[in-house]
């Protein structure tokens, strides 16, 4: 391969990942020259002094003989992907993936003809842009054929050749270029690169759900999407794609101040585009195919929403009532939603409310439904609304079952 020729401090760190740094060193062991380059997102984020995020590693050698290392040191991994040159490795619960030089030609979205390769180059040119084209090593030298930590430097984001060619390949690549851009650009947005994106909005639209929908996770985490919408046709097409996003102003963090705990997901930061006192989320879980679990998490923040709740702070009173209602879960997604809307809210009382929330070990309802049988119900639908009834009194009555609450039950379904 090439000899890499800047070395860059920040790169080293690679080594602090024992599992990462064990696979480096097994798949160039025994070999005469350097087979394997770590590339992509970690070499990216570390030059941008970023914690590093999932690790790729790039290789010359094919997937047999990755396999055959792997298996020589009994580490596991998943071959479904053999054919396009990658192996997914599982090393003490950390998950990486090992890819061999590739030549893609007639590509379609995520799906291509692989040809593999020797050569380091022809790998890079396959790549969307030059800041995911860099290679290193554990010593943090740099293979850097298109100039990338140039542009991390510059504050570029550029792709690799023409880039109508590149969002035609892959329409995804249009809103990986606005992900990469909010976050690293220091420059405007590249009016020939904007031109193609407008060409193909179409096909961007009609992407798989589940590939949109992957996307708009990467960056909501980011904490930066409201920069989507400084620019007007990045705010126009956004809608466009994820139809029945709004409230687009609850995303402006770092005008609020609002610090993001790790413990905040994605499906919290959605839920400040969507939740209102409608069912305005229904329809969005529903076009882009949303679990059930995610859609009872809307669901439970939008029962608990009033117009007041981007106002006035909930006292720990009634989140504390609340927690048999809605359980634990249900009411800090709420105090994270509530915090993050709401400009009142200060930071040291939503710590101080989600630990209280947190240690709670809220009683269970037990009804003996028997009590009911024996009073002449069947089991059909009148008996579970009966136990529903109940158990809305006993959340009333903090936790008591009193005997005229059964005898109301025993009125009103039997």
């Amino acid at each position: 391969m090439p000899q890499p020729k800047k070395m860059i401090s920040n790169l080293i760190k690679l080594n602090d990942n024992v599992e990462a740094k064990q696979i480096f060193q097994l798949l160039n062991s025994n070999e005469y020259d350097v087979v394997c380059l770590f590339v992509g997102g970690c070499v990216r984020d570390l030059l941008y002094g970023k914690e590093n995020s999932d690790i790729d590693f790039a290789t010359s050698l094919k997937p047999n003989q990755v396999k055959k290392k792997l298996i020589s040191s009994n580490i596991s991994f998943d071959d479904s992907y053999e054919k396009y040159g990658s192996i997914k490795v599982f090393l003490n619960g950390k998950f990486f993936e090992i890819n061999t030089l590739r030549n893609d030609f007639d590509q379609d979205g995520r799906q291509a003809n692989v040809m593999f390769t020797q050569d380091w180059r022809q790998d890079a040119l396959r790549r969307d842009f030059t800041i995911n084209a860099i290679y290193c090593d554990l010593q943090g030298r740099v293979y850097d054929p298109f100039k990338g930590v140039d542009d991390i430097r510059n504050g570029v984001i550029k792709f690799i050749g023409n880039p109508d060619k590149k969002i035609k390949e892959d329409y995804l690549r249009a809103l990986r270029y606005i992900r990469f851009f909010i976050q690293y650009s220091q420059i405007d947005y590249d009016e020939y690169v904007l031109n193609s994106i407008k060409k193909y909005q179409y096909n961007i639209e009609n992407l798989s759900k589940a590939r949109l929908i992957d996307e708009l996770k990467k960056i909501l985490i980011t904490g930066l999407a409201n920069h989507l919408f400084q620019n007007n046709y990045i705010k126009d097409l956004y809608l466009s794609v994820y139809k029945g996003i709004k409230y687009l102003t609850r995303l402006e963090f770092k005008r609020k101040k609002k610090i993001i705990k790790n413990e905040v997901d994605w499906v919290i930061l959605l839920s400040l585009l969507l939740i209102d006192q409608t069912k305005n989320f229904e329809r969005f879980v529903k076009d882009f195919q949303l679990s059930n679990d995610i859609k009872k998490r809307f669901n439970n923040l939008q029962l608990q929403f009033t117009f007041k709740t981007s106002e006035k702070v909930e006292k720990i009173e009634n989140l504390k009532k609340a927690v048999p209602k809605y359980g634990v879960p249900s009411i800090i997604d709420f105090i994270h939603f509530q915090y993050l809307i709401n400009e009142n809210y200060d930071y040291s009382l939503y710590e101080k409310n989600l630990n209280i929330i947190k240690e709670i070990n809220p009683p269970t309802f037990n009804f003996d439904t028997n009590i009911l049988l024996e009073k002449g119900f069947n089991k059909d639908q009148n008996l579970g609304n009966a136990i529903s009834f109940l158990k809305k009194r006993w959340l009333a009555n903090n936790y008591v079952i009193r005997d005229r609450d059964i005898d109301d039950a025993i009125q009103l379904f039997k």
